[in-house]
């Protein structure tokens, strides 16, 4: 029998970062990596470029409050272009219309994941257990015992599961996942454009297809093309000279014609959450908890947020004498967690439905929007205010909070 205070399952950001916090507070950790989930951003596999992560400031500081941020690369984005297709309205944001520097960041797939591991695997109190997984566990009053996989046991007094959309754990602790589809898939491509992106994140608005294309090392760009089902297959077998062709056109003049496509794949988006964040003696964390539409650009900060949520709560409960594995602690984590991530959806995906909608007022009143956004000051400075907060509520963890950045 091996003892530990928390035993986390999954390998990539939402795994890592929940065994970080948990360490440099003092509990003792051992992480499964075993999983064949590798976590936000880390790519899952598949031939061409792996979907970037989008890194908002509360993110941001999370990271460097974990002392993961100054081993980063990453592309830093300063502005945002957003073209609507049905109005013919343009909308340009820049950070320093409030003093801030940058609006965010795009990391590349793996990236976070990678550096994550290499600041855990120094510090002490940690370990990682590659090649296994839970098999089985049974909760008692002071703790839970864990079968794994390789046959080993360990007793501690968490389980947090960071193991993906089809977490293992969640499944073990029963509880349910609902799932809805958006009938989309998306394109994922490395391109050369005519115009370098700079630090601007473009995006083009246009019905059930919206581009958005992500800076990227050596002026390239990322694109993301979300587009219905039936079209896909298409614009994955066309030969680049054809696929170049309509990127271009669907990109209209956002940066000029597509020059160079060096890969491209397409990714499903699939929208799911757990019918609850938390069991007995167990959390969820990352896309174990909740999955989003990727084109929102908040899936790596959300579990970011939860590791970080998680790690203040249990942290705060051993602090008071009382235990991390109890009801109250769980339950204050998923009270907190729960209210963001779906204030974040909602917000989401009203937005999404109201930007694809090309019939009857909607195309009219978003030009109108766009045009009174544009020429008021006070609302620019707030919609700016809003993202580099990341839209989420004011009961940020203490790991998101700090100065300006």
């Amino acid at each position: 029998m091996t003892d530990t205070e928390v035993v986390i399952q999954g390998g990539g950001t939402a795994a890592l970062a929940t065994a970080l916090g948990l360490a440099r507070g003092g509990l003792a950790v051992t992480l499964l990596d075993g999983a064949e989930y590798a976590g936000t951003g880390a790519g899952d596999g598949s031939a061409g470029p792996a979907l970037p992560s989008l890194l908002d400031l509360a993110g941001e500081r999370v990271l460097q409050n974990l002392g993961a941020w100054p081993r980063i690369r990453a592309q830093a984005i300063d502005t945002l272009a957003l073209e609507d297709a049905g109005s013919g309205r343009h909308l340009t944001l820049s950070a320093s219309e409030i003093g801030e520097r940058r609006l965010g960041h795009v990391v590349e797939a793996g990236a976070l994941s990678r550096t994550l591991r290499e600041v855990l695997d120094a510090l002490p109190g940690t370990r990682r257990l590659p090649g296994a997984a839970v098999d089985a566990y049974t909760v008692c009053r002071r703790g839970v015992t864990v079968q794994l996989s390789d046959g080993r046991q360990l007793s501690a007094r968490v389980l947090v599961g960071a193991d993906g959309p089809a977490s293992g754990l969640r499944r073990l602790a029963g509880l349910g996942w609902r799932r809805a589809g958006h009938g989309q898939e998306v394109v994922i491509a490395q391109v050369r454009t005519r115009r370098a992106p700079g630090a601007t994140l473009h995006q083009r608005l246009q019905g059930d297809a919206p581009l958005t294309l992500l800076p990227s090392a050596a002026g390239e760009c990322t694109a993301l093309w979300a587009v219905p089902r039936g079209r896909v297959q298409g614009l994955c077998e066309a030969d680049e000279a054809a696929f170049a062709q309509r990127l271009g056109a669907a990109g209209g003049e956002l940066l000029g014609p597509v020059e160079a496509v060096s890969s491209r794949r397409a990714a499903t988006l699939q929208r799911g959450h757990a019918e609850r964040y938390t069991g007995q003696r167990l959390a969820l964390v990352g896309d174990a908890a909740d999955t989003g539409h990727p084109l929102g650009g908040q899936a790596v900060s959300l579990a970011l947020l939860d590791a970080a949520t998680l790690a203040e709560s249990l942290l705060e409960a051993r602090d008071a004498g009382r235990d991390p594995g109890g009801t109250g602690p769980l339950r204050r984590y998923e009270r907190r967690r729960w209210g963001d991530r779906q204030r974040m959806q909602t917000g989401l995906d009203a937005l999404l439905w109201a930007l694809s909608t090309q019939h009857g007022p909607l195309p009219p009143l978003r030009g109108l929007a766009l045009r009174t956004l544009d020429a008021s000051a006070p609302l620019r400075r707030g919609c700016l205010r809003t993202l580099l907060s990341g839209g989420h509520g004011p009961d940020l963890p203490a790991l998101a909070r700090g100065p300006r950045l």
